[in-house]
């Protein structure tokens, strides 16, 4: 980058020559300094003022030139030194040349998923991000790359341009490793390992035979997608068969970009989004065991009603409100293990079948105490069909409830 036909290198070359006279009061290093600054000046005329210096300049330029006094020369030098400081983060920090908008090549391997909390809605897993993009103006001579590990790879990003990533869906990932990589051509490669918290949006009412798409959405926290934008690097996209979640499977991991608006920021800004998508399914053994299980075992226990004779009807109700009470409870205990979502579950459906089918019981119990006790064989016959009837439709309804 130039400065009234001056590079960076060049001003601060001289930049250095009169600070160095500054510090030694050198008046005469000082004017070589200043002189090196301004065009060549010629031999003073014996006409010009005494104190002032001819300067060989354009009409429009300064002609002559006093000589400045200690302090503001001081003065001069800082807010020369401001000047080139922003010009040197101006040329490092802006956006790399070229035409289009910078693109920036994102790879995620899932190390591990550690754990879903299906009640917060979140997870917990552990990534590998490979970012990639070419700067020219980092080229160098030479065959090797230059490395950069840890804290050395965060001081050198602050003195170059990179995409300033942001992960959208998470409060505070933590840095586990990091490494940055410089090749000669000028391409950059940025890796860094991150364990965290992720926010997902779950869809539980196949819950517990559900499958879910975890995101880590990732996007950059100062650049738009006119100026910047994600594209997936195929080749550095995988994941760990052996997670130590035994709760879910992963199926597999795959990347998506989008085009972001923050909804009432503004209206003319948007920002280039890539979502690494964890593809999972649940394990649902441990529910068919400890949900489905006592469930089915309960009501087919409730149906013992139909065994006991219809005169003794408080004897049924009472083995119909024990089961009632005992479904109540494992719904219950299951309850904290789920968010307040406003649908129901596979889960869910279950129980409000098993408190239909108890319901059921007790009123068949109630129609043959009262409304068909006599004659005494139709009383019976009823009995048969809803001890046989009534498991049937039980399990009907709870393997549709399942399959659909």
């Amino acid at each position: 980058m130039k400065i009234t036909g001056h590079t960076t290198a060049h001003v601060f070359r001289h930049y250095f020559a009169a600070m160095s006279a500054i510090t030694t009061m050198d008046t005469q290093s000082f004017r070589w300094a200043r002189r090196s600054w301004l065009p060549q000046r010629t031999t003073r005329p014996s006409n010009s003022p005494t104190g002032f210096e001819r300067w060989d300049a354009g009409p429009d330029r300064l002609r002559y030139c006093r000589p400045l006094h200690g302090s503001a020369v001081i003065l001069v030098c800082l807010v020369a030194l401001l000047l080139m400081r922003g010009v040197a983060s101006a040329d490092g920090l802006s956006l790399p040349p070229g035409k289009g908008p910078v693109e920036v090549s994102v790879g995620v391997f899932l190390a591990d998923l550690s754990g879903v909390a299906e009640r917060s809605e979140t997870f917990n897993a552990d990534l590998y991000l490979s970012v990639r993009w070419r700067d020219v103006r980092l080229a160098f001579a030479g065959a090797e790359p230059k490395r950069f590990l840890e804290e050395a790879a965060v001081e050198q990003l602050e003195q170059m341009w990179w995409p300033h990533i942001e992960f959208v869906n998470t409060a505070s990932p933590q840095l586990t490793n990091r490494a940055l990589d410089i090749s000669p051509d000028g391409s950059v490669r940025y890796e860094l390992g991150l364990t965290g918290d992720f926010r997902a949006d779950l869809d539980l009412r196949r819950f517990p035979f559900d499958r879910q798409t975890l995101a880590v959405r990732i996007q950059s926290f100062i650049w738009t997608d006119d100026e910047m934008v994600f594209v997936p690097d195929p080749t550095r996209i995988g994941f760990n068969p052996q997670s130590t979640f035994e709760g879910l499977s992963v199926i597999g991991v795959t990347t998506e970009v989008a085009r972001r608006q923050l909804t009432g920021w503004t209206a003319a800004e948007s920002y280039s989004e890539l979502a690494a998508l964890i593809g999972v399914e649940r394990r649902a053994g441990f529910y068919v065991w400890t949900v489905f299980t006592p469930v089915i075992l309960i009501f087919l226990i409730s149906c013992t009603v139909f065994i006991v004779p219809f005169e003794e009807f408080s004897n049924r109700i009472s083995i119909s409100l024990t089961a009632l009470l005992a479904c109540v409870a494992t719904q219950f205990a299951m309850s904290f293990t789920l968010p307040q979502i406003p649908y129901l579950t596979v889960i869910d459906w279950s129980f409000v079948i098993t408190y239909a089918c108890i319901a059921l019981g007790v009123l068949v119990s109630t129609m043959q105490a009262t409304l068909l006790r006599d004659p005494p064989d139709r009383a019976e016959r009823i009995n048969r069909l809803a001890g046989f009837g009534l498991p049937v439709l039980f399990l009907l309804l709870i393997a549709l409830c399942v399959i659909l």
